[in-house]
């Protein structure tokens, strides 16, 4: 039990840490690009009077103010708004207990169990497929969001189960390192989305040239931090989280059985573009893992997975450890 504690709190006080990371090292990444930026713009002015260094340093003393002002603004709506974002690109939608008096028992007696504050705001995604995840920037404005497949297939026990785990993401403040990596990394990748349409869109003015490399630069550094953040926060949080679950619940094979059945359909087609989400969810509701999860289902291995260099790189780019090491995991405790 002090174990289990010590591990809750190790897990806490790890999440602190990297939330402060991410407020320190987005911003500085951002203003980074834009002067990359402007030097590029530079180079493409055929101003020959002024050295691109010059230039890029005289517009980051004028405009780079407004970038860092945007950067801040963003930072916020992201902390504060963030969860109601995510909710909304999962096509999520708040429910009262009279829609479903089981989920909301299932919650309540969870949260109860962990000691939260107050029991999280419910939402349901209107999707048959099996997932789940939880949102929020610390446990008073926690939200979980259940998908209508799951509801229905799960019975009371492992529905339980599923909640908990949930719960557990929320106790170990696992959301709000989530919900920032999601939310600033995404704040790259709409940047590099937005110039390179205005150049697409069709701009041909002399100073549109460089807009289309500078998007594409936002873009690649958004997925190459987006990959180090997921690398930042590990995926023990999903080990942790199945093993709060079952602490709550006091039943781990009830968990074990639901995420047997997760593993059958766990793909939200929604989520299929927003890739920086599938960390939230209780498995990898993108195609990519739809497939790992088929293979787990029919007994099958990729003899390449823990390999080498090939083994590297897919736990590189893996937001979930694999269902099968999971569900070992549950059967030991």
């Amino acid at each position: 039990m002090d174990q289990f504690k010590g591990s809750i709190n190790d897990q806490m006080r790890a999440n602190r840490w990297r939330t402060a990371y991410m407020f320190m090292i987005f911003p500085i990444i951002i203003i980074g690009l834009t002067y990359f930026a402007f030097l590029i713009a530079g180079a493409f002015d055929g101003n020959y009077s002024i050295s691109a260094f010059d230039l890029a340093n005289e517009m980051m003393s004028t405009i780079g103010f407004w970038v860092l002002l945007a950067i801040v603004i963003w930072s916020f709506i992201s902390y504060f708004l963030g969860s109601r974002m995510i909710m909304a690109f999962a096509g999520a939608k708040p429910i009262k207990k009279k829609d479903h008096p089981a989920l909301f028992r299932a919650v309540e007696n969870a949260s109860i169990a962990a000691g939260l504050p107050k029991t999280p705001d419910i939402y349901i995604i209107d999707d048959m497929s099996l997932n789940a995840f939880a949102t929020g920037t610390n446990p008073k404005n926690s939200k979980v969001a259940i998908s209508k497949g799951l509801l229905e297939k799960l019975d009371k026990s492992e529905l339980e189960g599923v909640m908990a785990h949930e719960i557990g993401h929320i106790l170990n403040r696992d959301i709000r390192v989530m919900l920032l990596a999601i939310t600033l990394v995404g704040a790259i990748e709409m940047i590099g989305e937005l110039l390179i349409r205005m150049r697409l869109g069709g701009s041909r003015s002399k100073g549109s040239g460089p807009l289309i490399l500078v998007g594409v630069l936002f873009l690649t550094v958004g997925v190459l931090v987006g990959t180090l953040t997921r690398l930042a926060i590990s995926r023990e949080r999903e080990f942790l989280a199945d093993a709060t679950g079952a602490h709550i619940t006091s039943n781990p094979l009830a968990l074990v059985k639901a995420l047997e059945k997760i593993a059958g359909d766990a793909r939200i087609e929604v989520l299929d573009s927003k890739a920086s989400m599938a960390g939230l969810c209780i498995a990898d509701p993108t195609a990519i893992g739809h497939k790992k999860h088929s293979q787990f289902k029919l007994g099958l291995k990729d003899k390449k997975e823990n390999k080498g260099i090939v083994g590297l790189w897919k736990k590189l780019w893996s937001t979930h450890p694999p269902m099968e090491e999971r569900i070992t995991r549950l059967r030991g405790y």
